[in-house]
């Protein structure tokens, strides 16, 4: 609790932070049945450009698609980052577009299966680490209950209307890296096909356009806890 106060103080510290920082007037919000709520009876589907930004700074863009309550996930990277991750059957399967090569795993091996639980609950199998609250934001970080050595998800939401921002997602064996991925244009419920889920080919031929011609991002993991640059600019 008091490293948790001093993470607190040091982000009220920051400017584009403190200058807009006031005392709620406001009764306060129970903000983790309000997480609860929104993935259980209000967020079905997401499909969305984002931009991704390492702890190196480096930045990739990309397209999310996600069907939460199916299990359903998929990352597309823009050239000229060549990775595709598509999380199907409890299974998340990275491909290589230049290697031409995949690699799978079971996706409780990584954070983002947070995201797939059929219903979420906050205080059954993962852990709140911290709760910050910001003027037009909030950010929630969870762990999976039982296991210290497992990454941890910031999720990062808009107060008003209450919606997903990003995230930042972090594993403590990955020496420290972070990384932040930030929600941009974002169409919550909006209906699209399953086959957005489909394996991605990798026969030689494959072009880089055949199942998106549109924008996509990256996602990494990372440290111990999220970084001040990190969140504060995904919380403004």
């Amino acid at each position: 609790m008091k490293i948790l106060s001093l993470f607190i103080l040091a982000f009220l510290q920051i400017p584009c932070f403190a200058k807009d920082y006031q005392k709620p007037s406001e009764p306060k919000v129970d903000w983790i049945a309000k997480v609860e709520n929104y993935f259980n009876t209000e967020l079905n589907s997401v499909q969305s450009d984002f931009k991704q930004t390492n702890s190196r700074g480096e930045v990739s863009t990309g397209k999310i698609f996600l069907k939460r309550k199916k299990g359903l996930m998929k990352l597309y990277y823009n050239d000229p980052n060549p990775n595709v991750a598509i999380v199907r059957d409890y299974k998340l399967t990275h491909f290589d577009r230049d290697l031409k090569e995949k690699t799978v795993v079971s996706v409780y091996s990584s954070p983002l299966a947070f995201f797939l639980e059929k219903k979420i609950d906050l205080k059954k199998n993962v852990k709140v680490t911290a709760l910050i609250e910001f003027p037009n934001s909030v950010a929630i970080t969870l762990k999976k209950q039982g296991d210290e050595d497992e990454g941890t998800i910031a999720l990062v939401f808009a107060k008003k209307p209450f919606q997903l921002k990003g995230w930042v997602i972090s594993e403590n064996n990955n020496y420290g890296r972070q990384t932040q991925l930030v929600l941009e244009n974002a169409q919550f419920n909006a209906a699209f096909s399953d086959k957005e889920f489909d394996s991605f080919s990798l026969a030689a031929n494959t072009k880089r356009s055949l199942y998106f011609p549109s924008s996509p991002s990256d996602i990494t993991v990372a440290s111990r806890s999220f970084s001040n640059q990190y969140l504060c600019y995904i919380t403004n």
